[in-house]
C-alpha cells in the first residue's frame, strides 16, 4: 500500500512539474540554466523528472518552485486533470509548445477556480438538465425549449449574459489571452464541463462560442443515445447557438425589411454577428444563395469579416475572479489564504482581477455612428455585388 501512495504522488509530481514548465514556456535546458549552481541538474534529469522515473531532492523542487513561480506545496497535491481539449477555430499547424502552454494554463486557472469555490462553499445550483425528449427536438426547437423552460424568457427577448447562461448549466467559464488565435477551447475536469474564452475575440463570436458550448453540454449525455457522430454533433450545436441568441421569428423579422441598417439593428439587439445571421437566412431560406452571396461580398469588401461595425455589449468570463474579490473585499479570506487555497502567488492574483478592469476600459466596440455610414442600398438585388453603394 505505502507503495501505491508513493507511486501515485511520484505520477503527480512528475505531471505538475511538466505542466508548470509549459505553462512558463520554458524549454528543460532553460529550466536548467536558472537552476542555482549548487543544484544544477542536466536537462535529462529534469525530464526524468517530469517523466516521473527520478523524483527530485527537496531543495532542488524548492528551487523549481521559484522558477515556475508556483509555491512549494502545489506540486505535491493529488488533483484531477483538464483533459480532452476541444479548440475552436484552432489554425492548422499551431505550435505545439503553444497549445501546450495554453492547455496548462488553463488547468492552472480551473483549479484555482475550482478549489476556491469549494473552500468558499459556493456550490453551484442543481444543474440544468432538459429532458430527453427536448434533446430529441431539432435544435432551432431545442433552442426555444431552453429559452422557454430554464430562461423564461420569449423569442423577441435577447439573452443578455450568455456565459452566464452557460454556468447556469454547470459549467465553469474562463478567460485566457493566448497566441493561438483560438476563439476558445472546452475540457473535461472529471464529470464538468471548463470553458476557456479567448477575449480578444469580437463580442458577437464570444457569445456564439458560449453558446455553442451549451450545445455540447446539453447533448453530451445523449450523444451515443441518438448515435451522433462528431460532424453531426457541430452541426447540431452551431444550429442550436444561433437560434438560441436569435430565434427563427426574429430573423425573419430582421431580413423581411431588406435592409442592412435592419440587420444591424438586429445585430445588435440580440448579440449575433452579421454572419452568422446571413449564414442563417440562407439555410433556412428566407434569402436566395444569390442574396446571401451578395451580402457576404459585401462584408468582405468593406472588410468586415474580421471586425463587423455595430456594437455588442461585452459578456465576461469573470466569476472566478469576482468571487475572489468579493471574499477579500469582505475579509473572508486573505491574500494569503488566497495563495494557499488555489495554488497560485499573490501577485498573479491580484494581477487577474487588475486585468478585468483593464478589459473593460480598453473595450474595442465603439457605439458610435459607424453603422449609420452603412448603405441599405441594392443589398438584395440579384445582383448585389455590384449595385451595393459604397459607404
Amino acid at each position: 500500500m505505502a507503495k501505491k501512495i508513493v507511486n501515485r504522488v511520484d505520477r503527480n509530481l512528475a505531471r505538475r512539474l511538466r505542466e508548470a514548465r509549459r505553462e512558463v514556456g520554458l524549454s528543460r535546458r532553460a529550466v536548467c540554466g536558472k537552476l542555482p549552481r549548487r543544484l544544477s541538474v542536466s536537462h535529462t534529469t529534469i525530464g526524468s523528472y517530469e517523466n516521473g522515473t527520478t523524483a527530485p531532492p527537496v531543495d532542488v523542487l524548492a528551487a523549481l518552485a521559484d522558477i515556475y513561480h508556483r509555491p512549494l506545496t502545489w506540486f505535491l497535491d493529488n488533483r484531477e486533470v483538464l483533459s480532452g481539449f476541444r479548440y475552436r477555430n484552432l489554425r492548422q499547424r499551431s505550435p505545439i509548445t503553444e497549445k501546450r502552454k495554453f492547455e496548462a494554463q488553463a488547468a492552472k486557472w480551473a483549479e484555482a477556480y475550482l478549489k476556491l469555490e469549494r473552500y468558499l462553499s459556493s456550490p453551484r445550483q442543481k444543474r440544468l438538465r432538459p429532458e430527453e425528449s427536448d434533446i430529441a427536438l431539432p435544435p432551432s426547437l431545442l433552442a426555444l425549449a431552453v429559452r422557454h423552460k430554464f430562461l423564461n424568457i420569449d423569442e423577441d427577448d435577447r439573452i443578455d449574459n450568455m456565459i452566464s447562461v452557460l454556468e447556469s448549466f454547470s459549467t465553469w467559464a474562463l478567460e485566457i489571452k493566448t497566441s493561438l488565435g483560438i476563439d476558445g477551447a472546452a475540457a473535461q475536469h472529471g464529470n464538468s464541463t471548463v470553458v476557456i474564452f479567448n477575449p480578444d475575440v469580437p463580442n458577437e463570436r464570444l457569445r456564439l462560442t458560449a453558446a455553442h458550448e451549451l450545445a455540447y453540454v446539453l447533448y453530451r449525455d445523449f450523444q451515443s443515445t441518438f448515435g451522433l457522430s462528431a460532424s453531426q454533433l457541430e452541426q447540431r450545436a452551431y444550429d442550436f447557438a444561433t437560434s438560441l441568441l436569435m430565434p427563427h421569428s426574429q430573423l425573419v423579422k430582421a431580413f423581411e425589411a431588406k435592409s442592412l441598417l435592419k440587420l444591424f439593428e438586429y445585430k445588435e439587439r440580440f448579440g449575433v454577428s452579421l454572419a452568422a445571421m446571413i449564414h442563417m437566412a440562407e439555410k433556412s431560406r428566407l434569402v436566395s444563395t444569390t442574396v446571401s452571396r451578395g451580402l457576404w461580398s459585401q462584408v468582405v469588401k468593406k472588410g468586415w469579416q474580421h471586425n463587423e461595425p455595430g456594437f455588442i455589449w461585452r459578456d465576461r468570463a469573470i466569476t472566478f475572479e469576482m468571487m475572489l474579490d468579493t471574499a477579500i473585499q469582505t475579509k473572508r479570506i486573505t491574500w494569503g489564504d488566497a495563495e494557499r487555497i488555489t495554488g497560485i502567488r499573490e501577485h498573479e492574483l491580484r494581477q487577474r482581477i487588475a486585468v478585468i478592469f483593464e478589459g473593460d476600459a480598453s473595450e474595442k466596440n465603439d457605439p458610435g455612428s459607424v453603422i449609420l455610414r452603412v448603405s441599405p442600398l441594392g443589398i438584395y438585388s440579384e445582383n448585389a455585388d455590384e449595385s451595393a453603394t459604397e459607404a
